[in-house]
């Protein structure tokens, strides 16, 4: 599977932390602009492997000429935004994939920066209280760093297919229920889907899964989409919680907004999940959708087990 790393960030404030109407983006926003302050070289970067050319425009604006003229990149970066209401102590995440997590000491060091640049409404100032590293599978924290930026631990090595596999095998394997925990954006067909019909962001998932792993690592993971695609077909969405979430999100290189809307709630399914399960695990880490650099397509397992 995808190495990955998944950073969970504890703030700590005076008042409540806003973080605005569209808190990933907020955060993502906040968190380029500290990379850029120190670390962006202004060299476009169009190959996967100049990275260090301009790290901060690998992570963030890579324009990669052997895919799809640099059109459809998915970043190595996703944020996973604060879910409660502002309050004094929050947390957010970050999550960083195959090579990406190369530049994980340039990212700890724009965390620590956005201190001062702050974030969201008012640009809201804080401090970091530490910062955790998740187990992908189980999600049990690592105290990486604490609040005054002391190594605490290592990072564990990231979970290999095997354990995927493995953790997908406990679990039931005729029905799931998914929560949709940030707007899930997916387009269908050029259309853009109003309901979490299971086929249409499934397929996201796995051609997300692939570009990532191409673009990203370096050994590719075998993505069986015939055959995962066939057995998608036959799931069934039987109870549909969600709701549709209008947000919009503001582009500082075209000046324009764009739309991040999508669907989030809950959605149940059956049918014979057995061997979607392994990949339905891993999108935990990697969301689905447009729109996961600013929070988006973030999801999670109801794990019923066997």
């Amino acid at each position: 599977m995808i190495p990955l790393t998944l950073l969970d960030v504890h703030l700590s404030a005076p008042y409540p932390l806003d973080f605005g109407a569209n808190p990933g983006s907020s955060i993502r926003g906040a968190l380029y602009e500290a990379l850029r302050a120190m670390y962006d070289t202004g060299t476009a970067v169009r190959s996967r492997e100049d990275v260090e050319e301009n790290p901060v425009a690998w992570l963030l604006r890579l324009e990669d000429d052997e895919t799809s003229g640099g059109k459809d990149v998915p970043r190595p970066l996703a944020i996973r935004p604060p879910l409660t209401p502002a309050a004094c102590e929050m947390s957010f995440g970050v999550s960083l994939y195959g090579r990406g997590q190369e530049q994980l000491p340039l990212v700890l060091s724009a965390l620590s920066a956005m201190q001062q640049i702050g974030v969201g409404r008012g640009r809201n100032r804080f401090k970091l209280a530490r910062i955790d590293a998740l187990d992908p599978l189980t999600y049990q924290p690592t105290p990486l760093l604490d609040g005054k930026g002391q190594h605490l631990n290592d990072l564990r090595p990231a979970p290999g297919a095997e354990a995927y596999t493995r953790l997908a095998e406990m679990l039931r394997p005729d029905r799931v229920t998914v929560e949709f925990l940030t707007p899930t954006r997916i387009v269908e067909r050029e259309k853009l889907a109003h309901a979490p019909l299971f086929k249409p962001w499934f397929q996201r998932l796995l051609e997300r899964t692939r570009m990532i792993s191409e673009v990203y690592t370096d050994a590719p993971v075998w993505v069986p989409f015939k055959e995962l695609l066939a057995c998608a077909e036959a799931i069934t969405l039987i109870e549909d919680r969600t709701r549709w979430v209008e947000m919009w999100s503001g582009s500082r290189r075209d000046g324009e907004m764009r739309p991040t809307s999508g669907f989030a709630g809950e959605a149940t399914y059956t049918g014979d999940l057995s061997p979607l399960l392994p990949w339905l695990v891993l999108g935990q880490a990697l969301q689905v959708g447009k729109n996961a650099v600013k929070g988006c397509g973030w999801y999670r397992l109801r794990y019923d087990w066997r």
